[in-house]
């Protein structure tokens, strides 16, 4: 006996798999004909009516009416957000092209700030680990 059903389960499945989808087949086909049988069309059996094919003018005579994709529906449906959202993409990008242009133009000033900063920081913490480092900071942030 198997110790695990569901290796079992897949080594029966690999072994027969021809059999199931052979015996899927057949079930999708004896639904097709169910449902044919279960819905006839009555003019195709009724002996006095000469049933004949729509012709070509026939077909033409339907009024036309396009059928509108989910995108085309969604944008009809949601055009005043997309209008504002795209509005306000193109006003990000502006501002990042204009950040990129200035930080290209100032890159060394702003390095030398943000490794100032760095340094601050990193010299507040170590001496947030001492008692003469915590009173120095906190005399610091009063008289600020």
């Amino acid at each position: 006996m198997w110790k695990n059903t569901k290796e079992y389960q897949r080594a029966y499945y690999a072994a027969h798999r021809q059999l199931y989808l052979d015996a899927q087949k057949r079930y999708r086909e004896k639904k097709k004909r169910e449902q044919a049988l279960a819905n006839p069309n009555p003019r195709l059996f009724d002996m006095r009516e000469d049933y004949k094919t729509p012709t070509k003018e026939e077909f033409q005579s339907v009024a036309y009416e396009p059928q509108l994709t989910y995108s085309q529906k969604y944008y009809a449906e949601n055009k005043e957000r997309i209008k504002a959202k795209q509005k306000e993409t193109r006003e990000r990008n502006k501002r990042l092209q204009k950040q990129r242009a200035y930080y290209a133009a100032n890159r060394e000033r702003i390095l030398e700030q943000q490794r100032w900063y760095q340094k601050k920081k990193t010299q507040e913490k170590r001496m947030s680990k001492t008692f003469l480092g915590r009173l120095t900071l906190k005399f610091k942030s009063l008289f600020k």
